[in-house]
C-alpha cells in the first residue's frame, strides 16, 4: 500500500507541474484552445532533456511557430546536459566545453535537425528560470520582434514555474502564454519512470528531487518565489491536495531510501 501511495502522490505532483495547455502539437489543438494557427515565438528553455529539442523541432516542422527563441546560458543543469550529449552517438559533433545551453541547442537544431538559422533567436546569458524569462523578453524587445503569443517548452518539472516566471514579464491580457510540457512524467507500480523514448530523461532520484523542490518554490510565502517571497514569479495557487501529497512524501522519504542507494 505504501508504494501505491507514493506512486499516486508523485504522479499527482508531476501532473500539476507539467502543464500542457494543448494536448498535442497540432494546429487544430492550437486553434481550438487559443484561436491561433501558429504562435509568434516558440521559446525553448535550456535544460538537460534532449527530447525537449525534438518537441520544438516538431512544432516548427508542423508550422506551429514563426520563430524559435532558444533561451539559456550556463546554469545548474548545464553539466547534466553536456553528459547527455556525450552519451548520444548522433550528437558527437557538438562542442560542449564551457558553452551556454542555448548555443549547444542551436548547433543541434541547425546541424542535426536542419532548422534554418535565420528562424532561431539565441539568448545565452540567463542563468536561472526567472532570468530566462527576463532576458527572453528583453531580447525580443531589443530585436523589435512583435509578438502576441509565446509557446513555452521546458523540462516538465519546471514547466509551471517557467510559466509563472514569464507571466511576471508579460501582460497576460495581451500576450497569450501557451504551455507545452514535452511529456507528463509518471512512475509505474514499481516506482520507476514509465515514460519511454525520452532522450535525456532524469533518473528516478533526480526526478523526485526536482519535483519535491518545486513545490516550496511555487509557494507564495516568505520562503517561496512568489510576490510575498523572493518575487521571482507571479502568484501560483498550489492546491491543497498537492500540498498534502508533498507533505506525505516528505514523511515517507525521511523514513527510507526508496531506491536502495
Amino acid at each position: 500500500m505504501k508504494n501505491e501511495k507514493i506512486q499516486q502522490c508523485i504522479n499527482a505532483i508531476a501532473k500539476f507541474l507539467a502543464v500542457r495547455d494543448i494536448s498535442s502539437l497540432n494546429s487544430e489543438e492550437l486553434e481550438k484552445a487559443f484561436g491561433l494557427k501558429k504562435v509568434d515565438v516558440l521559446v525553448l528553455l535550456g535544460n538537460s532533456i534532449l527530447y525537449t529539442i525534438k518537441c520544438a523541432v516538431e512544432a516548427y516542422n508542423k508550422n506551429l511557430c514563426k520563430k524559435i527563441l532558444i533561451n539559456g546560458g550556463i546554469g545548474h543543469s548545464t553539466s547534466l546536459l553536456m553528459e547527455e550529449i556525450k552519451k548520444n552517438g548522433e550528437l558527437n559533433f557538438v562542442e560542449v566545453k564551457d558553452r551556454a545551453e542555448a548555443d549547444v541547442f542551436f548547433d543541434i537544431m541547425t546541424k542535426h535537425y536542419n532548422i534554418p538559422s535565420e528562424d532561431i533567436i539565441i539568448e545565452n546569458k540567463s542563468t536561472n528560470c526567472g532570468d530566462n524569462a527576463c532576458k527572453a523578453i528583453e531580447i525580443l524587445n531589443k530585436l523589435g520582434i512583435l509578438y502576441e503569443s509565446l509557446m513555452l517548452i521546458q523540462d516538465p518539472a519546471m514547466q509551471l514555474r517557467t510559466y509563472a516566471s514569464f507571466s511576471k514579464y508579460v501582460d497576460n491580457n495581451k500576450i497569450k502564454l501557451i504551455n507545452y510540457a514535452p511529456f507528463i512524467p509518471a512512475l509505474d507500480d514499481n516506482l520507476r519512470l514509465a515514460n519511454k523514448g525520452i532522450d535525456g530523461i532524469w533518473t528516478e532520484e533526480r526526478f523526485i528531487e526536482l519535483i519535491m523542490g518545486e513545490i516550496p518554490r511555487l509557494r507564495d510565502d516568505i520562503n517561496g518565489y512568489g510576490p510575498r517571497g523572493k518575487q521571482f514569479i507571479v502568484h501560483i495557487d498550489v492546491p491543497r491536495e498537492i500540498e498534502e501529497c508533498h507533505n506525505n512524501l516528505k514523511t515517507i522519504f525521511n523514513d527510507e531510501n526508496l531506491y536502495g542507494r
